[in-house]
């Protein structure tokens, strides 16, 4: 026995790391095999392995895992019992399947990289690997975005995703960042940033990170989407698309569309300055003259070309794409009125009006990126990252008005108001970035960025018409005659609205790695911080016209009404440009942090740290500082937020997390500064200056399990306690006869839920498919408006438990999968199912707006042609799946309120309900051809 125990004691050792070649990061699960004598190793938690009681002499090692190729063989010499040899190896992502060859070249921007990463991931997160968004059915980030688990997409008037909301947490609650930078957003009143702006192929990879580290901003408690853009390739790549497309909904609807060359950028007051009389030959109408556009053709084109130069060291990728894309919508709208009726029912719902809107737009999207890095050596690496986005939107909105619920009517009599409005909608979003990485010694890591970013929005010269149509009836109903006027008196015939804002991003980042070894284990010390400096500038300016005819004067043409500024001054900017709308802001965000990452026990990862926040909003407005509340305002807070992370390895393939993390949410500058907005199609849009902060507290908990390449099975809880939730409530403060939509604090909610990922191959054959189930909880005080014998009509004030706003209780996908890399045919069919959900918070009880369920399915294929010519087709909302949204109240109790003969339109026969809004958006259709050397 002491014999034996000698000869062990005496015995060699050889330890090591293995890393991502690319990202440094552990490879966690991976095999070492030593020869001779086959011994083999698993990697822990940390990328390191050993080998005990190894007698003198050679050895030879090689690390293999899923997905990388096999390392080069290390030799490793013992020279004597007792010597302790390091090695160190990085792995080098595997390009052996189909999907990892056609994007090889971009470093591993597969599915099966892309569960590696997870796999390795300090938090919980999910990712959408470039393969995977290249071969599905969406061209922009937000439609990618619908196939995360947990992921709601909130549609445009086009019926494409335009923000997400991720676990029921509405879109304020979440942030976006690009290759780790936040960005600010081109809208004039939120901060969150509208993901249809982005091309998705511009992507490496789209990352969903669901629980915050230290290390991380602190202002997301839904979640953070990180746009992995791509970068340098390690040998030549070119890659060139173009495609041609068309929507169905305008088989039988035509395109409207309005010239826009003529629209001045600036309004008479920023030419001529603020005391400048404008007359009506200072606007064109020349946007006013709508016109149809048959069968137009939506195209794109792509281009990505990259290489590495100087024996490696210097990479360069450039990345172009363009969008042009016509789409549209039909929509039937009901609008409740802003006091619901107090009988027969409390609360009866009062529409309003009703009408069937239609949108014609056509989206130019440009998106460029380029990113240079340069390896001095293996300890030294800088790069810069240039990032831009362009967005012309130009949508026509027609509202013809509607007579069919005999409002503003009588027997043989009905008056509508139909509108054109022209809107030219201009977004730009740049990042410029910075950053060095530095290895000082071998345990000392410093990394650094600088960022400058700006995002701008300009809405010029948003012009509208109406007229007023008289529509006569004979006693049975039927239309006899229509009488169209110019409108008289104070209402306003033609609108010109100047709308623009922009967004400066100045940040610093810095990050200090220490990496000692202690009782035999790594253990990573990181501290760092940032400093961000925000200046926002808005300017709203809109000018009303008047006709000048009195009487029954018929109309025709807008070209042939004469018009004028009837109150005094409404034509000077003093008078049009002194609102809320016009103002200057500030944001001062400071943050630090501390985390340390160690392997507490063999197979048992902890990762911990706090961080500390600080922010400072100031703003001024247009408005009279002494007279008008909110026309100013300083807002300082400070937030400590700590956080916790376990993940313990039940084996090379399964793995246990659990997470607890505190995070806040900012209210934007359009929601702080009293502002009032006509320009939703809905509602008049109200700033609230007493707004709080937002703040969280997260668990989550994930079981994982990685069995090799694409498949995946992961099952994880969350649960959320939010303190002063903010949600947009509909509401009359200014009055019973007029409706706005207003942000408002409330004291607490929860949301908690539960996610399930599943991906499956067998042979060609797979199946891709994730399920949220999420429920929330806030109690709102609402109003009720009742009829009784004993008190009359009557206000009352009462408490209602509801989800918070924009939460589906059930979000599913569905994906069938057919991979044939012989062929070179890849395909899919693609479901996405969101639940019931809450649209609109109203102030009455039982009168909010909710959204009802949508299924919608979609279709992608790709066929190899010719050698690297591969054809593409993407089909869109293959069943005319509409967006609808309702009323919990019967439309039949409705119809009871209405004039003799008349009913609510636009109904589901046999509901419960009163259907408020249905968006339709028919099917579409893309298809081209792409090629990649």
């Amino acid at each position: 026995m002491g014999c034996c125990l000698t000869f062990l004691s005496f015995a060699g050792t050889i330890k090591g790391k293995i890393r991502d070649s690319k990202t440094g990061e552990p490879m966690t699960g991976a095999t070492v095999t030593l020869e001779p004598g086959h011994r083999v190793s698993t990697v822990e938690l940390d990328g390191t392995f050993t080998f005990r009681s190894i007698h003198a002499g050679s050895y030879r090692i090689v690390a293999t895992t899923v997905g990388y190729q096999p390392s080069q063989i290390v030799s490793v010499d013992l020279s004597a019992d007792g010597d302790v040899k390091q090695v160190s190896i990085d792995l080098i992502p595997s390009s052996s399947t189909l999907e990892e060859v056609q994007v090889s070249a971009l470093g591993g921007g597969g599915d099966n990289h892309a569960r590696r990463l997870e796999q390795r991931s300090d938090m919980v997160q999910n990712i959408l690997s470039a393969r995977t968004i290249e071969i599905s059915p969406d061209i922009t980030v937000a439609n990618a975005l619908q196939r995360v688990s947990g992921v709601v997409i909130q549609r445009d008037n086009t019926g494409d995703g335009r923000y997400a909301i991720i676990r029921g947490m509405d879109q304020r609650y979440n942030n976006t960042l690009v290759n780790g930078i936040k960005i600010p957003s081109p809208d004039d009143k939120y901060r969150f940033v509208p993901m249809n702006i982005f091309p998705a192929e511009m992507l490496e990879r789209l990352e969903v990170i669901k629980a915050l580290t230290p290390n991380m901003e602190g202002d997301a408690i839904g979640g953070t989407m990180n746009l992995i853009m791509k970068s340098a390739p390690d040998k030549f790549l070119l890659s060139v698309n173009g495609s041609l497309g068309y929507s169905t909904l305008f088989n039988s609807n035509p395109f409207i569309a309005f010239p826009h060359s003529g629209i001045n950028k600036l309004s008479p007051a920023e030419i001529h300055g603020n005391d400048y009389a404008a007359s009506p030959t200072d606007f064109t109408l020349g946007n006013l003259a709508f016109y149809n556009r048959a069968n137009p053709i939506n195209n794109t084109l792509g281009l990505t070309i990259g290489d590495r130069f100087l024996n490696k060291k210097l990479g360069i990728i450039l990345s172009a794409s363009y969008q042009d894309l016509y789409k549209g919508a039909i929509s039937e709208r009901l609008v409740p009125d802003a006091q619901p009726l107090p009988s027969p029912d409390p609360n009866t719902l009062n529409p309003s009006d009703s009408y069937v809107r239609t949108f014609s737009t056509r989206t130019n999207r440009i998106g460029l990126q380029n990113k240079i890095d340069y390896i001095f050596n293996n300890r030294n690496k800088i790069s810069l990252f240039n990032l831009y986005l362009h967005q012309d939107q130009f949508e026509t909105r027609y509202t013809p008005d509607s007579s069919t619920a005999g409002l503003n009517s009588t027997a043989t009599q009905t008056l509508v108001n139909p509108e054109y409005r022209s809107r030219w909608q201009i977004q730009n979003i740049y990042n410029g970035t910075l950053r060095g990485d530095h290895q000082l010694s071998n345990v000392v890591k410093v990394d650094w960025t600088g960022a400058y970013s700006f995002a701008k929005q300009q809405i010029p010269d948003m012009a509208t018409y109406t007229w007023q149509q008289f529509v006569y009836r004979e006693t049975n109903g039927k239309t006899d005659s229509t009488v169209n006027l110019v409108p008289t008196g104070t209402s306003n015939v033609v609108t010109h609205r100047w709308q623009h804002n922009t967004d400066q991003d100045l940040a610093g980042y810095g990050n200090l790695l220490y990496s000692p070894t202690l009782f035999q284990r790594e253990v990573n010390f990181e501290l760092g911080g940032l400093y961000r400096y925000k200046t926002r500038n808005n300017y709203n300016n809109e000018y009303d016209l008047q006709s000048t005819d009195q009487g029954r004067v018929p109309f025709t043409n807008i070209d042939d009404v004469p018009l004028y500024f009837q109150a005094t001054g409404q034509n000077k900017g003093s008078f049009t440009a002194a609102n809320a709308q016009t103002y200057t802001a500030h944001e001062k965000v400071g943050a630090g942090y501390i985390q340390a990452r160690f392997t507490l026990v063999r197979k048992l990862q902890v990762l911990g740290g706090v961080r500390v926040e600080n922010t400072q909003d100031d703003y001024n407005t247009a408005l009279p500082q002494t007279s008008t509340v909110g026309a100013y305002g300083t807002i300082h807070y400070t937030d400590v937020l700590p956080s916790i992370h376990f993940k313990y390895n039940l084996d090379d393939k399964q793995a246990i997390r659990l997470s607890y993390f505190k995070s806040i949410s900012r209210p934007g500058f359009g929601d702080l500064v009293p502002i009032t907005d006509n320009s939703n199609d809905e509602f008049t849009f109200l700033g609230n200056p007493y707004l709080k902060h937002v703040r969280a507290d997260n668990l989550d908990a994930r079981y994982e399990l990685f069995p090799g390449l694409a498949d995946q099975l992961l099952v994880g809880v969350f649960y959320k306690h939010l303190q002063n939730p903010i949600e947009y409530y509909v509401t009359n403060v200014n009055g019973p006869s007029s409706l706005y939509i207003r942000p408002q604090n409330t004291t607490e909610a929860t949301n908690y839920g539960a996610e399930a990922v599943f991906t499956k191959y067998w042979g060609i054959f797979g199946v891709s498919a994730n399920y949220t189930y999420t429920h929330s909880q806030v109690t709102t005080t609402k109003r009720l408006y009742t009829l009784t014998q004993a008190n009359g009509i009557q206000t009352l004030d009462v408490s209602q438990t509801r989800p918070l706003q924009g939460q589906a209780d059930h979000v599913g996908n569905l994906s069938l999968l057919l991979k044939n890399p012989r062929w070179g045919l890849d395909a899919q069919l693609a479901l996405a199912y969101t639940g019931t959900r809450i649209v609109q918070v109203s102030p009455y009880y039982g009168l909010d707006i909710w959204g009802k369920p949508i299924a919608q399915l979609d279709f992608s294929v790709e066929k190899r042609v010719y050698r690297r010519f591969v054809f593409f087709a993407k089909v869109n909302n293959l069943t005319d799946a509409p967006n609808k949204y309702y009323i919990k109240f019967p439309y039949n109790k409705v119809n009871a309120n209405l004039p003799s003969g008349y009913s609510v339109p636009f109904q589901d026969p046999g509901s419960n309900y009163t259907v408020a809004q249905k968006d339709i958006y028919k099917v579409s259709y893309q298809g081209g051809i792409r090629y990649k050397f």
